[in-house]
């Protein structure tokens, strides 16, 4: 088990998610309807879930701080994210993904 205070976590998941959001940010500029900051936070809330499930992480505290950390660590890049375009099937895609490879395809065109 991975404790919240664990430095692999921050070293796991910042980088990734940095490129992450920077590749999402990119697509939503296609078709679709505009992202809505509930979509943004959506999606990285998914990438910490599904990065956390692959280090067994499991505990509801230490998943829910994990997507706060998160946020905040983005602040910049969220507040770029909500008004970009985006598509239901998209959502959809980032819901039903059980790895970060299938969530980056759900991002890509």
């Amino acid at each position: 088990m991975v404790r919240a205070d664990d430095p692999r976590l921050a070293r796991t998941l910042t980088p990734l998610t940095r490129s992450f959001v920077a590749v999402f940010v990119l697509a939503m500029a296609a078709c679709g309807r505009k992202a809505t900051p509930q979509d943004c936070d959506l999606i990285v809330d998914r990438y910490v879930e599904i990065e956390l499930q692959a280090l067994k992480v499991t505990d509801p505290k230490v998943i829910e701080e994990r997507k706060k950390e998160m946020r905040h660590d983005l602040s910049d890049d969220m507040k770029a994210c909500p008004g970009k375009r985006i598509t239901d099937s998209m959502i959809a895609c980032v819901r039903g993904a059980q790895s970060n490879a299938e969530l980056d395809k759900c991002t890509r065109w």
